[in-house]
Order: C-alpha cells, then sequence, then structure tokens
C-alpha cells in the first residue's frame, strides 16, 4: 500500500503555476476515476464541483446535470437532513463526518449508502458507496437467525451473495463461515479458528503495521464480550507479500429469545479510498505549501469567472482577503473603474478575455485599492483547460510593478557599487593569493632548510666535541697548533650560528618562553643597539604607556631586534635615524583574512624604522627568503631578516614590511599578547664552566650516530664520569637491566625503531627517578612541539662543547638529587 501512495508523490519544480495546477488536476483524476467508491467535491458555497464516475453510476442523469449546481438542488432529500446538517458542521468546523443512511432517489430508488466527508481547502470532498447488499443481508441474517441457525447450507447461500466479506463464529469464537469475498481479501478460508489465533491465521495487522492484539480485534470484541464494533480499520497482509486495509464492523447476534448464537464481522477493501484520500490531502497541502509561499499573487477563477482561491501574495497585493473575493469575479474586486473614475468595461479587460478566447493574456493593468487608490501591475492570465480543450478555470498572476521599479533602482545602484566592490576585492584577492604562494614557498624552502641544518648539527656536534677534547689534550705545548685549533674553533662556531639561522627560519629551533616586558627589555639593549649602529646612527625608542606582555624566548626578541637594526644601520652608510616603537595592536578579520596562517586577536607591536635608502616591491617580495641579500659579496649570509620571520611565526606572531625606495623601511613584528599570571624571569644564565662528575658516577649513553656516540662518551670521561655507551634503544634497555648503578641516561631523541621519548618511558618505567637529559639537533620531534620544549624535559641541544655538557649533566644530577631528599 505504501508503494502505492508513493506514486502520487513528485517533483513539482519551476513549472508555472497553471502548469502545477493542471498536473495536480490529471493526478487526482486518474485517481478518483479508478475507484470503486463513489467521490463528490463541494465547494464552500456547497455547489458540486466535480464527481466521478463511481459516482455517476448511481444516478440515472448525466455529468452536466450535477457539476456546477447546488448539492442542495442535485439531492433536494439531502436538505435539513442528518446528512445535509452534518456537511454543514463538516464545513463550518473543519471536523471529518461519516454516516451510514438511507437516501431515496427523485425516481423512488432507495439504497443504504455509507459516507466520509474530509475538509478541503476547496471545500468538501465526500467518498461513499452503495451498501444496500450488505444490509438487506444483515437484516435477512437477523431474521433468519432462528431458522437458520443450524443450517449453514441456508446460511452460505444468504451470506455468500453479498459483494462485502462477512465472517462468522459460534459463541465460543470459533469461525463456522467466511464468505467468497472475505477470502479474496485474505487470500485464505480458514474454519475452526478461534479467537486466540485469529491475528495469526488470517495475518492481521493494525494500521501502522504491527501484529493485531487478539483482544482489540472487532471480532473477538464482538464475540467475547458481546460489544458492537464500527467502522474499525486495520491491514491484511497476504501470501504474496501485498497488503490491503480493511474496513469492518462487528457484531454479536442472538435470536428472538436473546440467546447469543455468536458473532458477524463485515468488512470490505478500503485501499483505494485510503489511497484516494492520502493523495488529496498530500495534492492540497503541497498545491496550499506552494502557492502560499510564492511571492506572486495568484488568483484562481472557476468556469464562471468567479473566485474559488487566492493565496497570501494575493491578498496582500489587493488588500482584500480571500473570503472577500471568494465567488466574485475579480475585475469587480479590483479592476473596475479606471484611474478617471469612469467605470472598466468587463468586454475590455485583457485579463477576462483569457477565458472565452482560450488563450494566455499577458501585459499590464491598474488595479483599484481598498481606499480607492490605484497600483500598477504586471499579469499574465492562464485559461485551464480539461482534457477536450474546453475551458473550466482561469488561473491570473500578478505583481505590483510599482514595488518591482523601486527594486530595479535599487539593484541598478547596487550593481554599481557591487562592480567597484568587485574590481576591489579581485586586487585583494590577488595580494592574498600572492601572499599565500610567498607563505607557502616559505615553508617549502623552512622544510628544506631545517633538514640540513639537522644534519650539520650532528656533523658539527663531532667537528666541535673533537676540537675542544683535542684542545684539552694539547694544553699550550705548541702556539702555532693552539693558533690552527682556535682558527678551526671559530670556524665551526660561526657554522653552529649559521645552522642555529636556519633553524630559526625554518621554526623549528627549541624556544624557551616566558613573560616579558618589551619595553624593558628594549631598555635594557639600548647600549648594545647604540654599540652595533655606531655614530652616524642615531637611536629613538618611542615606547608605549601600559604595553601588554608577550610570552616568547627572550634571547630571540633580543637577536630580532639587534638583526633588524644592524640591517637598518647598513641601510644607511651615510647616517640617519633608527626608531624602536612599542604599541598595543589589534589584528581584526579583515587583516588575518589577507594574511595565511594569522589569528584574530591582540599582539604587542614592535616597529624598527630607518631612513635610508628603501627597497622596491620586487626586493620587499624576496626580503624573508633565506639567502637573499643585497649587500656586497661577503658583507652578508641573507639569513637575518629569515631568521627573524621564522622566530616569530614559531611564536605565533605576524611579520610585515613597508618600505618605498627613497622613503626608508619599517619592519613590523607582531607577538601575540599573554594573558597569564606567570611571573617573569629576569635571571641571565650563568656563564659555563667545565663542571667535573665523579667517578662513581655511571651514565648510560644512547646514540645511533657512531661519532657522535664516540665524542659524547669522551666528553663525559673528560669530565670525570664512568659511561656505558649503546646504539640503539633495545641495546640501552639490555644494558640498563645488567647495570642497577646508572645514575644518569643520556640519550638522542631522533633513532630508529624507537625514539628516546619512548626509551625514556620504558625506563621510568623500569627505574622510576632516574633522571634523563635528551640531546638533539631538531626540534620537531617527540619532546618539543611548536618549539617549545615539553613540560617536565631536559635537552641539550647538539651541537654542544665539553663544558656546556658537564654543566646540564651536573644540573640534572642535582637537580635529581634534591628532588629526592624532598
Amino acid at each position: 500500500m505504501t508503494k502505492k501512495v508513493d506514486q502520487f508523490e513528485g517533483d513539482l519544480g519551476e513549472a508555472p503555476v497553471e502548469e502545477l495546477l493542471r498536473r495536480e488536476r490529471d493526478r487526482m483524476r486518474s485517481v478518483l476515476e479508478g475507484m470503486g467508491e463513489a467521490f463528490v467535491l463541494l465547494g464552500h458555497d456547497f455547489a458540486v464541483i466535480d464527481i466521478n464516475a463511481a459516482g455517476l453510476a448511481l444516478e440515472t442523469r448525466g455529468r452536466d446535470e450535477i457539476v456546477n449546481r447546488s448539492h442542495w438542488d442535485v439531492w433536494p432529500n439531502t436538505k435539513g437532513s442528518i446528512l445535509g446538517k452534518l456537511y454543514e458542521h463538516a464545513i463550518s468546523t473543519g471536523e471529518p463526518v461519516s454516516l451510514e443512511h438511507s437516501y431515496e432517489w427523485d425516481d423512488g430508488r432507495e439504497h443504504w449508502i455509507d459516507m466520509r466527508a474530509y475538509p478541503v481547502p476547496d471545500g468538501l470532498a465526500i467518498f461513499y458507496r452503495d451498501i444496500t447488499d450488505r444490509k438487506r443481508a444483515e437484516q435477512e441474517l437477523v431474521a433468519l437467525n432462528e431458522k437458520f441457525a443450524s443450517d449453514a447450507a441456508a446460511q452460505a447461500a444468504i451470506l455468500g451473495q453479498l459483494t462485502e466479506g462477512v465472517i462468522v463464529t459460534d459463541t465460543e469464537g470459533r469461525i463456522t463461515f467466511v464468505n467468497e469475498a472475505a477470502e479474496r481479501l485474505h487470500g485464505v478460508k480458514l474454519l475452526g479458528v478461534e479467537p486466540d489465533d485469529y491475528t495469526d491465521a488470517y495475518r492481521l495487522l493494525t494500521e501502522t503495521g504491527e501484529p493485531y492484539p487478539v483482544q482489540e480485534l472487532p471480532l473477538a470484541r464482538a464475540v467475547l464480550n458481546s460489544e458492537t464494533v464500527l467502522d474499525a480499520r486495520w491491514r491484511i497482509a497476504r501470501e504474496g507479500g501485498d497488503e490491503v486495509l480493511a474496513i469492518g464492523s462487528a457484531t454479536p447476534f442472538k435470536d428472538p429469545q436473546g440467546k447469543a448464537l455468536g458473532a458477524i464481522l463485515t468488512l470490505r477493501d478500503d485501499t483505494d479510498r485510503h489511497l484516494a484520500e492520502n493523495a488529496l490531502a498530500s495534492t492540497s497541502k503541497r498545491l496550499d505549501a506552494i502557492l502560499n509561499n510564492t511571492r506572486m499573487a495568484v488568483f484562481l477563477m472557476d468556469d464562471r469567472q468567479q473566485c474559488v482561491y487566492a493565496n497570501t501574495a494575493a491578498e496582500k497585493l489587493t488588500g482584500y482577503s480571500f473570503a472577500q473575493m471568494q465567488g466574485r469575479p475579480l475585475h469587480d474586486v479590483v479592476h473596475h473603474k479606471k484611474p478617471d473614475g469612469s467605470h472598466y468595461p468587463l468586454e475590455d479587460c485583457p485579463i477576462d478575455r483569457a477565458f472565452p478566447e482560450r488563450a494566455q493574456m499577458s501585459g499590464e493593468e491598474l488595479f483599484v485599492a481598498p481606499d480607492g487608490s490605484f497600483y500598477p501591475v504586471a499579469f499574465t492570465a492562464s485559461p485551464l483547460l480539461d482534457d477536450e480543450g474546453e475551458p473550466v478555470g482561469t488561473v491570473i498572476e500578478a505583481r505590483n510593478i510599482a514595488e518591482e521599479n523601486a527594486r530595479d533602482a535599487a539593484l541598478r545602484e547596487l550593481t554599481e557599487r557591487l562592480e567597484q566592490r568587485v574590481a576591489e576585492e579581485v586586487a585583494e584577492r590577488a595580494k592574498a593569493e600572492e601572499k599565500l604562494q610567498q607563505s607557502q614557498k616559505m615553508e617549502a624552502v623552512g622544510q628544506l632548510t631545517g633538514g640540513i641544518a639537522h644534519d650539520f648539527n650532528n656533523m658539527l656536534a663531532v667537528v666541535i666535541g673533537s676540537l675542544d677534547i683535542l684542545g684539552r689534550r694539547l694544553g699550550d705545548t705548541d702556539p702555532r697548533l693552539t693558533r690552527y685549533l682556535e682558527a678551526a674553533q671559530e670556524g665551526a662556531r660561526r657554522a653552529t650560528a649559521l645552522t642555529s639561522r636556519l633553524l630559526a627560519f625554518s621554526r623549528q629551533q627549541t624556544l624557551r618562553p616566558k613573560p616579558l616586558d618589551a619595553n624593558r627589555l628594549i631598555s635594557g639593549m639600548t647600549e648594545l643597539l647604540r654599540h652595533a649602529l655606531g655614530a652616524s646612527v642615531k637611536l629613538e625608542t618611542v615606547v608605549a604607556g601600559g604595553l601588554w606582555r608577550v610570552h616568547a624566548d627572550e634571547s630571540q626578541v633580543e637577536n630580532a631586534i639587534l638583526n633588524l637594526a644592524i640591517n637598518a644601520r647598513d641601510a644607511m652608510p651615510n647616517g640617519g635615524l633608527l626608531t624602536i616603537e612599542t604599541q598595543n595592536a589589534y589584528l581584526d578579520e579583515r587583516y588575518v583574512t589577507a594574511h595565511p596562517g594569522l589569528h584574530a586577536g591582540q599582539y604587542v607591536m614592535i616597529a624598527v624604522t630607518d631612513t635610508g635608502a628603501g627597497m622596491p616591491p620586487d626586493v620587499v617580495a624576496k626580503a624573508f627568503d633565506p639567502f637573499f641579500t643585497t649587500k656586497d659579496v661577503g658583507k652578508g649570509t641573507g639569513l637575518g631578516l629569515s631568521q627573524v620571520y621564522g622566530f616569530v611565526k614559531q611564536s605565533g606572531g605576524h611579520v610585515a614590511i613597508y618600505s618605498e625606495p627613497g622613503d626608508g623601511t619599517t619592519i613590523k613584528l607582531y607577538l601575540p599578547r599573554f594573558s597569564g599570571t606567570e611571573a617573569g624571569d629576569d635571571e641571565r644564565t650563568p656563564g659555563l664552566a667545565a663542571i667535573k662528575g665523579f667517578s662513581g658516577e655511571l651514565v648510560l649513553v644512547v646514540e645511533d650516530e657512531p661519532a657522535v656516540r664516540s665524542f659524547s662518551v669522551d666528553a663525559l670521561l673528560e669530565l670525570g664520569y664512568t659511561v656505558i655507551d649503546a646504539g640503539s634503544a633495545a641495546e640501552a634497555l639490555t644494558l640498563l637491566d645488567d647495570h642497577p648503578d646508572v645514575v644518569l641516561l643520556f640519550t638522542d631523541v631522533v633513532m630508529p625503531n624507537q625514539n628516546g621519548r619512548k626509551l625514556a618511558e620504558e625506563v621510568r618505567r623500569r627505574r622510576p627517578g632516574l633522571p634523563v637529559l635528551f640531546t638533539t639537533g631538531y626540534s620537531r620531534n617527540a619532546i618539543v612541539h611548536n618549539g617549545v620544549l615539553d613540560p617536565g624535559v631536559q635537552m641539550i641541544g647538539k651541537p654542544f662543547t665539553v663544558a656546556e655538557l658537564g654543566q646540564r649533566v651536573r644540573e640534572v644530577l642535582d637537580a635529581a638529587e634534591r628532588e629526592s631528599l624532598g
């Protein structure tokens, strides 16, 4: 049954209103004409709008004698009757009604009719069927109960003639008779079935598709509770897999002496009517939803050109309610006079000519408002034609041109503004795309330089460490060897600084951020900056009062400002003015949209401005590229600005350059505001010394690079520690188990199979409290996230000297000892 209903659903799309109405009318016509039940549609004024073939079959007159006439004229015996009152009640209250009644036609025919009426937007939809045979059989059955109670053949002869299904039970509820109509409906005929087995034997379901509870079945209630059950509905699941909807009534019957004889159930197939009701409701609901949600005013006129429908937009357009227009020609309501006050003849109205001429009309007219004023409308009037091409009504669509003209004027103005905005947005988008491409290029170069720097750090660790140990062993025995050694160490330190800048640019250096007061930091750098700038460059600072704090690595902020100052100095070979300015700033959504990766919010701005030669746009575009420089060969590495760029980005900030040839340059650093309560740390890292260890302190060194591992072992031995070493995590765990006296695990982070972080977790599981010191030349790993060390992690970066290693090892061991003592 569900699949049958679905065939009436469809996509109404964007078809014109008259096409929608025609399509829905055709759908309903196919449903109603295929029904076995009679159907009549009444208007709100009780005029007959439509009748189907089954309805005409009960009549001795044609369709033309019924349609478009009053119901009271067509069926005069209903006026003032119970049936007529029910119709009036349904129209006035919107409630459905039903009735089994006897009706006598003018020609003397009398039939029992089962009627159900449902209010719809057009009026009242009435479904009815002839139940005369059933009523006659019921009456005969009651009259012949005593005579035929024991005569099954006579009983079958009477009940078998009915077109409706009949099932009879004895006083115990056992089924004793099923006529052919009931057998066809169920697809099965089973006698002797008792009430407890009704549901399963005849596959009975509730309307919602659940197995029908036995105690609620109409026949069971009639035989067991002596109830009379009228107009119950249920489903029957037949063997073929399809379902039908049944409607029926059950009643107990007795002999003339009042002795119970059993119960009787009469039923029929109600599927077609159910489908028609659903289709009618669905059609009405769809059309009503469509027409009441369109901004176009829509009027529907019948074949007398009287209004039978007006949507919400039509009421708004005219100022009249549908009730005020219903049953009247639209011309008489809104189109009856001209602006000069003269009468507008109906025959001159192009809107009304669509019906008699069977042609679509469109154009512009003036409608009359309720207050007598006029307003211009554009209209389309389309005739509705039946299957024979005869007009049955008119669909009129209209809209207020005055409002449309105002919208058109506004649209033209808006279009002009939009064209200007589009040009501006295209230009801005081009800039944003250029910045995105630059950002992607910088990211790609950063990944490359970060990987190179990591490899350099491993090599430099061996070089610097070896030179450091060599210097310790040689002492001052040979001045020339000492000079060569110092030159090699200086070259290694410069290489270390270079790799540090590469890591800074690639945003892979390890940061140690803390709350900073930028004003205080700049004030503390003044003397250093003056010495770096020289006498020809004047330094000025303009610091903001109430400046917010930032959370950043102090040494990196200082290094960034110093790099910018030196670049500015080089841009002013003949001297000039260098200004360092601080300010609170807010970067809004519009600004950050043009700078991918940046977030809107509060920042502290540090600006460094020079009065030098400035830069052209092509130089500005490449200023942050690594190794790019405008200085002469040998006078710059091209990593100063790239290092600043990497540090600021790694800190969650932003860098902007403003420069024009001849007007100097301003570089602005935006660092995110710190809103926490953590106190700043103004202590400086003390100078490092080669702090010796004790031979009784056993250190486990884990490093997969043999050369780096060899240097680490030699350095720790040089410092006085006892050392054992492993080339992998698995080997290290074996050594740890064999040497319970290990006091420190010194491990690389990046190793194959199992990294240093995982190794440390396993070591601490086996040896809780054992201190761990990590080493790495690459921050993008297991212990550093976003360039910041994870809490509680101790680390020394590669490359390192013997003195730096001694300092860190001692700090970690002493901290572990203090913690153990509580």
